[in-house]
C-alpha cells in the first residue's frame, strides 16, 4: 500500500491524472456528457499511450519531468484547437484539416474571436507550477523505481482497448459519435486507417459505368419533353455573385424597424427567389460552394474538392459556356492560391481568374479588398465585352461579410437598437448588410451601363456565418426573438437562391421547392438553353422538379439528407437518428426515421457515384 501512495506521487501519475481530467472538460465541451466514466473508459488509455513512453524511456529524472510538460503542453494546446473547431463547424477535427493548416494565419482573426478566457484553465496548471518554482515552493515529485515489464504491457492493454473500440464503434454513421465512444486518439488513427484503406480500395476502378440516365434512375428524375424556361436567358451573359456567410434568414429580416437586406428584398420582387435552398459543402467551405454551383458534383467528404480534384479536368458549366462562344472567369479579392483555387480554377475550366494581383490592397476587409472594389473593378472587365458584344459568364465571390464580421470603422453601419449593438449577431447583420448595399450598387452600375437587360443574375449565400456552436446565449435570444423561432439546424443550413432574368422573371416568384448548391448549374443551364441530357452531374433543374433529395457531408454526419418534407440527422444507426420538419409551421409530421430508410440507401448511393466518377475523371497533367 505504501509503495501504491509512492507512485501516487510520481511525475507519471500526476500527469496523466491532470490530463484526463483536461479530456474531461473536453468531452464536456464537444460531446456534452458529463459523465467521468464514460471520460475516463476512453481518456486514460488514450493518453497512456503518450505518458507511459516517457515513463519508460526516459531515466534522467529532470529530463523526464521536462518531456511531461512538454508533452502536457502539446496535448492541452490540441484539446483547445478540438474544442475551437467543434465551436466554429460542429464536428471533431481530423488529420484532413491539416492539410489547410498553412491558412492559419489568413484566419486568424477568426480563430482569436473563437477563443474564450475559459480555455486558459487547460495551461493554468503549467503556469502555476512555473509561478511556484519561481518562488521555490513547487511541489517535489518523487522518485520511484518502476517495473518495465508492467508498464510495457500497460501501455499494450492501452493500445488493444483502443482498438477495440474502432472496431466496436467504427461502423456508426455519426462521427461525433464515433469520437465520443472511441475517444480522440482511436478516433483519430480510425480515420487515418480508414482512410488509406479506402485510398487503396480506389472505388472509381471497380465501378459500374455511371451515366446521365443512371443517376437519373436513383434520383428518380425524369427529364421533361418542354422545360419550363428553356432559353429564357439564351445567349445572355451568365453573373453569379457568390455572398461570403449569407445565411436565408437575413432576407426579409427586420430589426428595429429597419432591413438587413433591402437590395436583396427588392430584387426578389423581379426575380425567382427559391427559399427552401440549403448548403452542400464540405471542408473546402467557400471554395467548395464554388466548386459545386461550377459542376452539380458534391464535394469529396473529408477534404476540400480543390484538393481532392484541382488536377483532374472536371466537366463543368464554364466548359460547357465556353464551347458556346462565352469568355468565362471568376474573380475574387483573395489571393489565388488560398484554398488551393490555382488549381481549381483551370480544372473546372475556367478561361481566366481575378485575384488580389489585379484588384490591389486598398480598403481591406477580411481576406482582402472590399465588396465595393470587387465591384468597381469588375465593372470594367463587363463593359469592355459587353462593347465587344462578347457573352461571358462570370462567378464573382464576395467575401467582406466573413467571419468574424468585423464592423470597419471607415464604413456607415446599419445602426441597431441598444441591445444588438456590440453582439457578435449585431456584427453579423452588420456585415451583411454591407454587402447588400454593395451588391445593390453594382446593380445599379450595371444597369447604367446598359449590360443588366441583356444579363442573368444569380445570387446565393456559400454557407452558414452564425454557427449554432459558437452562439453565445444572449445573442441567440436576440436572434430567435427576430425570427420568431428556434434558432436549429433548418435555419442554420438554409441559404438564399435568387435568380433574375429581366423580361422573364419580372413579376417575381417565391418557390418553396427543395433545392441545394448542387441544383444551381442544372437551374441556370435550363434558362441558358443548355440541355444537361447527356451531361453527368447530381443536381436537378429547379423550374422543373417535383421531387427532389438533397445529401449533406462534412457539417452533417454521414447518411444525412433532406427531402421535399424533412431534414434527417445520422445517428449512431439509421433509426436512431432524428428527424427534423422542413417546415416550421409542420411539427406533427412523423418523426419515426424508418419511414425514409428508401431515401437514405438512396442518397448513400448517389454520394458513392459520385465519388466514383469523379475519381475517374482524366488528370490535366
Amino acid at each position: 500500500m505504501r509503495r501504491l501512495f509512492s507512485y501516487a506521487s510520481t511525475p507519471f501519475v500526476a500527469f496523466t491524472l491532470v490530463l484526463v481530467l483536461k479530456y474531461y472538460g473536453l468531452q464536456f465541451f464537444v460531446f456534452d456528457n458529463l459523465n467521468p466514466l464514460d471520460c475516463l473508459k476512453v481518456a486514460l488509455p488514450s493518453l497512456l499511450l503518450f505518458t507511459l513512453p516517457i515513463e519508460l524511456l526516459i531515466r534522467n529524472e529532470r529530463r523526464k519531468l521536462l518531456a511531461f510538460f512538454v508533452l502536457n503542453a502539446i496535448l492541452s494546446a490540441a484539446m483547445v484547437s478540438v474544442v475551437v473547431y467543434f465551436r466554429q463547424f460542429g464536428i471533431v477535427v481530423t488529420y484532413h484539416a491539416f492539410m489547410q493548416a498553412h491558412q492559419v494565419l489568413d484566419v486568424s482573426d477568426s480563430i482569436l474571436d473563437l477563443l474564450q478566457p475559459l480555455y486558459l484553465l487547460y495551461f493554468a496548471d503549467i503556469a502555476l507550477y512555473l509561478v511556484m518554482r519561481l518562488f521555490r515552493s513547487a511541489p517535489k515529485f518523487k522518485v520511484v523505481r518502476t517495473n518495465g515489464k508492467a508498464l510495457a504491457g500497460l501501455w499494450g492493454v492501452s493500445a488493444a482497448a483502443l482498438a477495440a473500440y474502432g472496431i466496436m464503434y467504427g461502423s456508426l454513421l455519426n462521427e461525433l459519435k464515433q469520437a465520443e465512444r472511441m475517444g480522440l486518439v482511436s478516433y483519430e488513427l480510425h480515420t487515418i486507417f480508414t482512410g488509406v484503406a479506402n485510398a487503396k480500395a480506389n472505388p472509381a476502378a471497380s465501378a459500374e459505368p455511371i451515366t446521365p440516365d443512371a443517376v437519373r434512375s436513383v434520383k428518380n428524375v425524369d427529364l421533361p419533353e418542354s422545360p419550363y424556361g428553356f432559353g429564357a436567358a439564351e445567349n445572355r451573359n451568365l453573373i453569379v455573385v457568390q455572398l461570403e456567410s449569407f445565411q436565408n434568414f437575413l432576407v426579409g429580416l427586420t430589426v428595429g424597424g429597419q432591413e438587413i437586406t433591402p437590395v436583396l428584398n427588392d430584387l426578389i420582387e423581379e426575380s425567382y427567389y427559391f427559399s427552401n435552398v440549403y448548403q452542400s459543402i464540405g471542408q473546402g467551405n467557400t471554395s467548395d460552394a464554388e466548386f459545386i454551383v461550377n459542376t452539380g458534383f458534391y464535394p469529396p467528404a473529408q477534404q476540400a474538392a480543390s484538393q481532392a480534384y484541382g488536377s483532374k479536368e472536371i466537366p463543368s458549366l464554364p466548359r460547357l459556356l465556353s464551347s458556346r462562344g462565352y469568355e468565362t472567369f471568376t474573380l475574387h479579392t483573395n489571393e489565388v492560391k488560398f484554398w488551393n483555387r490555382i488549381q481549381m480554377y483551370p480544372a473546372l475550366g475556367f478561361d481566366r481568374y481575378y485575384d488580389m494581383e489585379y484588384f490591389g490592397q486598398d480598403d481591406i476587409i477580411a481576406f482582402g479588398p472590399s465588396d465595393e472594389v470587387l465591384y468597381d473593378k469588375t465593372l470594367p472587365i463587363f463593359t469592355d465585352l459587353h462593347r465587344e458584344n462578347k457573352p461571358f459568364y462570370a462567378h464573382v465571390i464576395a467575401q467582406s461579410s466573413h467571419h468574424p464580421f468585423i464592423p470597419p470603422e471607415t464604413k456607415e453601419m446599419l445602426p441597431l437598437p441598444e441591445e444588438w449593438e456590440g453582439t457578435d449577431i449585431g456584427n453579423y447583420l452588420k456585415m451583411a448588410n454591407y454587402s447588400d448595399r454593395a451588391l445593390g450598387e453594382f446593380i445599379d452600375a450595371l444597369k447604367a451601363q446598359g449590360i443588366w437587360d441583356r444579363s442573368m443574375l444569380v445570387v446565393y449565400g456559400d454557407h452558414f456565418g452564425v454557427s449554432a456552436h459558437s452562439l453565445k446565449e444572449d445573442d441567440r435570444t436576440l436572434l430567435e426573438a427576430a425570427l420568431g423561432h428556434e434558432y436549429d439546424p433548418r435555419t442554420v443550413h438554409n441559404i438564399p437562391y435568387i435568380v433574375t432574368v429581366p423580361g422573364f422573371t419580372d413579376e417575381g416568384f417565391v418557390s418553396e421547392k427543395l433545392g441545394g448548391q448542387i441544383d444551381f448549374m442544372a437551374t441556370a443551364a435550363n434558362l441558358l438553353g443548355v440541355s444537361l441530357a447527356s451531361h453527368v452531374q447530381f443536381g436537378q433543374d429547379l423550374l422543373n422538379s417535383t421531387d427532389n433529395i438533397l445529401g449533406s457531408r462534412f457539417y452533417l454526419p454521414t447518411g444525412s439528407f433532406f427531402n421535399d418534407e424533412i431534414m434527417y440527422i445520422s445517428g449512431e444507426t439509421f433509426g436512431e437518428g432524428t428527424v427534423i420538419p422542413l417546415s416550421v409551421s409542420d411539427p406533427a409530421l412523423e418523426a419515426d426515421p424508418m419511414l425514409y430508410k428508401d431515401d437514405f440507401v438512396r442518397i448513400m448511393r448517389l454520394l458513392q457515384m459520385n465519388d466514383a466518377y469523379l475519381e475517374a475523371l482524366p488528370e490535366r497533367y
